[in-house]
């Protein structure tokens, strides 16, 4: 990742959409798969969607955290947004293999 504010920040916002833009794309296979299982599938489905969703409001607060504080303090702020991003794309990884099944 870039080392500067600025290019950090952009770098992290690219990523953040990129993931979003395939989410959108695998959710809706999933939820037409989905249409034609059972309850607990889409039941645990629900679940990891919205575990996904509070990973991803975490770190968009996280990235306008880092994006309106100083140039010192937004250091601080990068571990978490890292720690964040991670969890985010090991969250959808893991989904993509469970649904992909």
């Amino acid at each position: 990742m870039a080392t500067n504010k600025d290019g950090y920040i952009q770098q992290l916002k690219k990523q953040y959409d990129e993931l979003n833009h395939r989410w959108s794309r695998e959710r809706d296979k999933f939820e037409a798969y989905l249409q034609h299982t059972e309850a607990d599938a889409r039941k645990e489905f629900e679940a990891k969607r919205e575990k996904y969703r509070k990973i991803r409001s975490e770190l968009k607060e996280k990235i306008v955290e880092m994006d309106v504080a100083s140039d010192n303090a937004w250091e601080e702020l990068k571990d978490g947004a890292e720690k964040s991003w991670n969890e985010l794309s090991r969250a959808f990884d893991k989904a993509m293999v469970h649904f992909n099944k």
